[in-house]
């Protein structure tokens, strides 16, 4: 990329070589006094310039008060030899240039050498000295991000102030969060910001908009190519892009044709996107200044993604034609990057006893219902459990990854969900754990705040489970990717009373007795009767 650009310096209304090429000499209605003006910098432009001679000569003015330059010669940093004088075939060749300012200033610059040493410099905020003449100002500065060349005149020099007459280009970044448990939280849905949260598995809306410059009529060819990084692992595929140009298709039209390339090589990482506009014969560019292009489209969010704190970040930047002064548009800027990101988070569950050891046998299912949902007053824990499952009372459902043993932890013990974003949860015992009562169903809401469209901070700022019924409670534990945590307890099953029980085997004995004692008697009597 050319760092050195071109800027033009205006001059109040100075004559063109017409005056001169036509005569040769010229008769003057008044002859300046004095052989040098000053070229001047305001104090808002920041630039430095170095200033290219490329004619110098006599400045007068004719009877029709319009300002001729007699008597030139090659300056300093002309394609001639300094000082000789200029021929008359030059000069009428120079004063038949016609067509718009890009197609003057592209055919006058063949008269400067821009690879000698310049003449003069001037810095911001102060002015020089030089003679009359013919100039050309190259901006000694790099192009800052957004910035653009502007295309340089070249004109007869009187007292000038450098008017840089660049466009600029913007461009911006920005997605939409949803939360799909309330629809009429307007305060997140359908609010362009620069951060937001969804479940593995949504497709996260973005939005792009490049605005051009104002001064594309100066461009022979222009072009703004979109270079967009999502995070590597974090997206599993990207939606086919819809481009506009000021809300329509961009197409062809009676002034120019477009060209865009790079659509079909985006892949799950990004994309990178080419539209290029040339002017038709005889025409420009000027239907295009200051138009909007629009770019909207989705990313799924993958079970790679980041969760918690660290997030999953877009980047995103524009590169575009930034000097008029380039034959073809090749020499380019860039705008600042822009980063926005998604926040996905997890639940953890620890299954206990009533003794708080942990606790094997159980299963749990996870549902994301609408924010108004809550437990049926009657029926047992498993229809409860069922009545939140069912088609139509839940958004989403998710599956838990149990535990594998550790020392301090048996296996099944732990269920962790991950990839959950915003909304209202109702948390279900599918499976209890034998000998234990099952638990009614826990409802309650996940809240999460980060940076916004005015708050450009990029922080997951708070995250927090709030119970709406049940016995649950949550936690955020920083140290395991901000996990929200909660411990959920299983009572034993109550030993009723039976029948029966110690009078009962007290009967038993002394039943027994008797019918031994019965025994024992008859036998006696029947051996005295047999005596």
């Amino acid at each position: 990329m050319k760092k050195n650009r071109f800027i033009a310096l205006a001059l109040a209304a100075g004559m063109t070589f017409c005056n001169v090429a036509a005569t040769g000499v010229v008769a003057y209605a008044e002859t300046q006094t004095t052989t040098t003006t000053k070229i001047t910098v305001p104090a808002a432009d920041k630039h430095n310039y170095e200033i290219y001679q490329i004619f110098t000569g006599e400045l007068s003015t004719d009877e029709n008060n319009k300002q001729v330059l007699s008597n030139v010669k090659w300056g300093e940093n002309g394609t001639g030899t300094a000082g000789a004088d200029v021929q008359k075939t030059t000069l009428d060749t120079i004063a038949a240039i016609t067509g718009t300012d890009a197609e003057k200033a592209a055919a006058l610059k063949n008269y400067a050498d821009l690879t000698s040493t310049p003449a003069f410099t001037v810095n911001s905020n102060s002015s020089v000295d030089v003679p009359y003449g013919y100039y050309l100002i190259k901006d000694a500065d790099a192009i800052a991000e957004g910035d653009e060349a502007t295309l340089y005149i070249v004109q007869v020099v009187g007292p000038t102030e450098v008017a840089r007459k660049a466009g600029t280009t913007e461009a911006h970044k920005l997605l939409d969060d949803a939360n799909d448990s309330n629809p009429n939280d307007e305060a997140t849905n359908g609010t362009l910001q620069t951060s937001s949260d969804y479940d593995i598995g949504d497709e996260v809306p973005y939005h792009i908009t490049a605005k051009l410059s104002d001064k594309v009529e100066q461009y022979k060819k222009y072009h703004i190519t979109f270079v967009d990084t999502l995070q590597s692992g974090s997206f599993d595929a990207i939606s086919t892009l819809d481009i506009k140009l000021d809300g329509q298709a961009i197409e062809n039209t009676d002034d120019y044709t477009v060209e865009i390339t790079g659509v079909d090589a985006r892949t799950k990482n990004g994309f990178e996107v080419t539209i290029e506009w040339t002017p038709k014969d005889g025409k420009t560019l000027e239907s295009l200044n200051g138009k909007t292009v629009t770019i909207d489209f989705t990313a799924t969010l993958g079970e790679g993604a980041k969760i918690g704190s660290e997030g999953n970040t877009n980047k995103f930047n524009l590169k575009y034609s930034n000097n008029p002064n380039d034959e073809d548009g090749s020499d380019e800027g860039e705008t600042p990057e822009e980063t926005v990101i998604t926040f996905t988070y997890k639940l953890v569950v620890n299954k206990v006893d009533q003794d708080e050891n942990p606790l094997t046998g159980a299963e749990f299912a996870l549902y994301k219902v609408s924010s108004d949902y809550v437990l049926p007053e009657t029926g047992d824990a498993k229809s409860k459990g069922e009545h939140a499952a069912a088609e139509g009372t839940a958004i989403q459902s998710y599956t838990a990854t149990k535990n594998q043993a550790t020392d301090s932890l048996p296996a099944g013990t732990q269920f962790t969900f991950k990839g959950i974003d915003d909304g209202r949860y109702v948390l279900v015992e599918t499976t209890t754990p034998t000998g234990y009562n099952t638990i009614d169903p826990q409802v309650f809401d996940v809240t999460a705040t980060h940076g916004g469209k005015e708050n450009k901070a990029l922080s997951l700022d708070s995250l927090t489970g709030d119970k709406v019924s049940g016995e649950i409670i949550l936690t955020r534990d920083t140290s395991d990717n901000d996990a929200l945590k909660a411990t959920i307890m299983n009572q034993k099953g109550t030993v009723l009373p039976s029948t029966g029980g110690m009078g009962t085997t007290i009967l038993y004995v002394i039943g027994g007795i008797l019918v031994i004692g019965g025994g024992a008697a008859i036998f006696i009597k029947r051996k005295k009767d047999a005596e």
